[in-house]
C-alpha cells in the first residue's frame, strides 16, 4: 500500500497543470547532462517531458519509446522533437519535447503520460514482438524467464536435430561425435544416439507420409 507520502504526491500531480507539472520538468530535465545548444534558448521554446529512453532501456522502456514518440511525430511534426544527451551517470538518454505554445502537441503528450501512468504499456503487441526478439537474438538462443517459451531452443528435440543433419549431410552417418547448436554441446555418437536418431528420422517420415495422405497405404 502507497505511503502517505506518496498519496500526497499523486494528489498534488493530479491537481497541478500539466504544463505546471512540464515547466518544473525542464527545470530539472538537464542536470547532469551534455547540452550542446543554448539551454536558455531551447527551454524557452520547449518543454521536456517525462518521456525517455535511457541507454540501457529493457523491452518495455524501448517499446513504449519507440511507440510513443512515433504517434506524437507524425500526428504533431512541428509540436514535438526527441533530443538525445550524454549524461555523466546514466551514459546516453533521449528525451521527448513538446512546443510551449502548441496546445494541441500538448495535449497529446499528456494523453501519452497518463495512459503510460495508469497501465504502463504503450502497444501491447509491439512491447510482445519488441520482448521476443529481446529474449532471442537469433534462431538458437533463449533468454525467456518463461520455462514455457514455445521457441525453437526451448522446445526442440536434439534427436530431431542430429536426424536432420545426418538427412542432411552436415553430419556424416560414420561420425563419432556430433554437436547440437541449440544446446552448445557436443555428444558422442554412441549406439543410444543412433537410436534416437533413427526415431527422430521415422517420426519426420511418417508425418510427411500422413501429410501427403499415404500413411495408410504405407503401413
Amino acid at each position: 500500500m502507497p505511503g502517505a507520502r506518496t498519496r500526497r504526491i499523486d494528489r498534488i500531480r493530479k491537481a497541478m497543470p500539466f504544463t505546471e507539472e512540464l515547466e518544473k520538468l525542464t527545470e530539472q530535465a538537464h542536470e547532469g547532462a551534455s547540452f550542446h545548444r543554448d539551454r536558455d534558448e531551447f527551454t524557452r521554446m520547449w518543454y521536456a517531458t517525462s518521456i525517455m529512453r535511457t541507454r540501457d532501456a529493457g523491452p518495455l522502456e524501448e517499446s513504449n519509446w519507440t511507440v510513443v514518440t512515433d504517434d506524437l511525430v507524425q500526428s504533431h511534426p512541428d509540436g514535438v522533437e526527441t533530443h538525445s544527451f550524454g549524461h555523466w551517470a546514466c551514459g546516453n538518454y533521449d528525451r521527448l519535447y513538446v512546443r510551449r505554445d502548441d496546445a494541441l502537441a500538448i495535449r497529446a503528450v499528456q494523453n501519452w503520460v497518463t495512459r503510460l501512468s495508469d497501465y504502463g504499456i504503450a502497444d501491447e503487441e509491439h512491447y510482445s514482438e519488441m520482448e521476443w526478439d529481446h529474449n532471442h537474438p537469433n534462431e538458437i538462443e533463449c533468454y525467456s524467464s518463461d520455462p514455457e517459451c514455445s521457441c525453437d531452443a526451448n522446445t526442440h528435440d536434439c534427436a530431431d536435430m542430429l536426424a536432420a543433419g545426418i538427412a542432411s549431410g552436415d553430419i556424416a552417418g560414420d561420425a563419432t561425435e556430433w554437436y547440437c547448436g541449440f544446446c552448445s554441446e557436443w555428444y558422442d555418437m554412441d549406439a543410444e544416439w543412433r537410436k534416437r536418431a533413427r526415431s527422430a528420422a521415422y517420426r519426420v517420415e511418417c508425418a510427411a507420409l500422413e501429410a501427403a495422405g499415404q500413411l495408410a497405404l504405407s503401413i
